[in-house]
């Protein structure tokens, strides 16, 4: 992080109490800076598709700064196709407290969070998202919608945003068991926050673009399942943020023309990719993605590289565009992080399996209990089954807790035994 970064954050910091509106400009401003900069000049290293999704991410964060009576506030696993066809800018916790992660003024919302009661274990990113809600730095949406699954933050974070905010707040609760019981029960609510969503926008959900956006989702996950089998062996050029940019694609985005055009770009690049002999790694759960030396290490690297991240495959199912609400439901209800852990590990193995992944990096973010409790299972699951697997503390959003130095000496330690095992 550069100083000039550093002195900025701090400066949003210094705003947040008592200036929140300058604070929420400094913000806004420092973003279209950066959509200006991703435009005119994206990065070299990265393919066309990737350039594309920096670009369609950094829009999706700002539009709810710019009309925030146009956005709602939702989690990361909410079906955001009906908020798409109102004309509604979805916008997830997990990306907003990245964004201010990235303007390095993350601390002074977790700060603000913790001294209104939210504990210093409470998921850092939900922390920072609340932070800047209670501070009314993050302007007021016109609703929030989210499910259940899969973090118990949800049940505190959207409930207490929808108390401050005073807005209409539609909760998903999405089943434990995976069944066809369970789609028509989650499709119902569905239908029921279609509802909410008519009645704030005071115009009906055009049913016929609804069933456009379901048809096109089905489009992209297909063409994206195609680019997740395309990597094996393969060398794409990348870094840790690509994750993070897809994740608004595969969730929040899906069914918007611009991340079928990068599903598609992206599986043409796959195909002129050339060979890779070096570390391929499969990364379960956040990424630290602002860390500088694990940045050094990983990025744009043709020694080791993270091939995928168990979040950009959650929710590969079938979907029928004249049964959108059903197809909604099924994504979520069927989706790797509802259920049991094995149904992630076993998924998650399937793609070391399908894209020659050498290790898999387990990430257990600051208060994510779903995560850190599945790890010893996690362990020995990954090892029986051959794959050699490292478990790693840290934090995804707030430099505060992330402890580069020890994460990098382990980081460093498990691709150098992966090296040697390759050699042998």
């Amino acid at each position: 992080m550069s100083d000039l970064v550093a002195k900025f954050g701090s400066y949003v910091d210094s705003k947040i109490e008592k200036e929140p509106e300058k604070a929420r400009k400094l913000l806004l401003a420092a973003y279209r800076a950066k959509l200006v900069q991703l435009r005119a000049f994206p990065e070299k290293r990265l393919g066309r598709s990737r350039d594309l999704m920096a670009v369609e991410s950094m829009k999706s964060v700002i539009a709810p700064y710019v009309r925030p009576e146009r956005s709602a506030l939702v989690s990361i696993f909410t079906p955001c196709e009906l908020l798409g066809s109102a004309g509604i800018h979805p916008m997830f916790a997990e990306a907003a407290a990245s964004y201010i992660n990235g303007a390095a003024a993350e601390r002074g919302f977790a700060e603000y969070a913790e001294a209104a009661g939210i504990p210093d274990t409470y998921c850092s990113y939900h922390k920072v998202l609340l932070g800047a809600v209670m501070s009314d730095v993050l302007p007021k949406p016109a609703m929030i919608l989210n499910t259940s699954l899969a973090c118990d933050a949800n049940n505190l974070t959207f409930r207490r945003a929808a108390e401050h905010y005073q807005i209409p707040w539609k909760y998903i609760d999405v089943p434990y068991e995976s069944s066809e019981e369970s789609v028509v029960y989650v499709a119902q609510q569905l239908r029921e926050a279609a509802k909410m969503i008519e009645d704030v926008t005071g115009r009906p959900i055009d049913r016929d673009d609804l069933k456009r956006r379901i048809a096109c989702g089905k489009k992209t996950l297909e063409r994206l399942a195609a680019c997740q089998r395309q990597k094996a062996g393969r060398y794409l050029s990348n870094d840790l943020t690509d994750e993070l940019y897809e994740i608004f694609g595969t969730h929040v985005q899906l069914g918007n023309r611009s991340v079928l055009h990068y599903a598609e770009m992206l599986e043409k690049e796959l195909k002129q990719a050339e060979p890779f002999g070096g570390i391929r790694l499969l990364w379960m759960h956040t990424i630290p993605y602002y860390q500088k030396d694990l940045r050094n290490l990983l990025n744009f690297s043709r020694r080791c590289q993270v091939v995928s991240c168990d979040m950009n495959f959650d929710g590969f199912v079938d979907m029928d565009p004249e049964r959108p609400y059903e197809s909604m439901a099924r994504r979520v209800v069927f989706n790797s992080f509802n259920g049991p852990s094995e149904r992630r590990l076993e998924k998650s193995l399937a793609m070391c399996r399908e894209q020659k992944i050498d290790g898999v990096i387990y990430f257990c973010h600051w208060g994510c209990k779903q995560t850190m409790a599945a790890a010893g299972n996690a362990r020995r699951f990954f090892e029986d089954a051959g794959v050699p697997v490292l478990i790693l503390d840290g934090d995804g959003c707030d430099r505060r807790n992330a402890g580069d130095g020890q994460m990098m000496t382990r980081v460093e330690a498990f691709i150098e035994m992966l090296e040697n095992g390759k050699k042998k």
